[in-house]
């Protein structure tokens, strides 16, 4: 590998693409992330909801309004019901993609098995949380992701249910936070989180990331100049719907 091959795949490696390659694709669905990975994404990162049946699907909002273009909730739905729906975000990409269905977690699990070098971020989202306990969600979702436990991270904003993951040693696992303060608190503490996701744009400027004891992973961030610029900074990775456009912008 020549020099500039390598520093093109370090970058890379720094790098997540938020619900795939959402900039052209719907977001996360299959298409997505085989989009993303296709464009050179080494890590991934997807929101996960349960079904009625207490499944878990790639959804972000608890509403299907957005992305299916219907009404409903995904909570009320059965895992086989949610799967014959369409996943396409009508109102931001028109009707170019109404063949896309919502995505089972279990159809991501494969992609990743097919795709050892791709690291996956798993944020399971409040709303999933609100109709199980943590034990419930935890094992749906860990036995889900058994065979590529060494490939992800679970995440949440819902701290309490990550020192629940914690607890069980069982999954790598991080905590997404709203304010740089939030570090502080006695749950993120006692977490030692593997992995902390925050907007960039929360970070104090006098923060020295560089002295972190965790991976740092940096949100919303469309623009090259701003990527390089937060990297430097110290952050781990920066995560972005663009992957491709950033991938690219350092090919050329």
């Amino acid at each position: 590998m020549n020099a500039e091959a390598k520093h093109n795949n370090l970058y890379r490696e720094r790098l997540v693409a938020h619900r795939g390659f959402q900039k052209k694709y719907p977001e996360n669905t299959l298409l997505a992330y085989q989009q993303a990975i296709a464009a050179g994404a080494l890590s991934i990162e997807t929101d996960v909801l349960l079904s009625a049946d207490k499944l878990p699907v790639l959804y972000h909002d608890p509403t299907l309004k957005r992305v299916s273009g219907r009404r409903g909730r995904v909570k009320d739905l059965t895992l086989d019901e949610l799967i014959r729906i369409p996943a396409y975000e009508p109102r931001r990409l028109g009707q170019q993609f109404q063949n896309q269905c919502i995505t089972p977690l279990r159809d991501l699990v494969e992609l990743l098995k097919v795709h050892p070098q791709v690291t996956a971020y798993i944020e399971v989202k409040k709303e999933a949380l609100s109709i199980v306990s943590a034990s419930e969600a935890y094992a749906v979702i860990s036995n889900c992701l058994e065979p590529i436990v060494n490939q992800c991270f679970i995440i949440s904003f819902e701290h309490d249910f990550i020192a629940f993951v914690h607890s069980h040693g069982r999954i790598r696992c991080g905590v997404v936070i709203k304010r740089w303060r939030d570090l502080q608190s006695a749950t993120v503490q006692a977490i030692k989180p593997d992995t902390v996701f925050i907007n960039y744009r929360k970070i104090p400027a006098k923060a020295n990331l560089n002295t972190l004891n965790f991976e740092l992973v940096v949100y919303e961030i469309d623009k090259p100049a701003l990527a390089k610029s937060w990297l430097a900074k110290g952050a781990s990775k920066v995560e972005s719907f663009d992957i491709g456009g950033l991938i690219d912008h350092e090919s050329q």
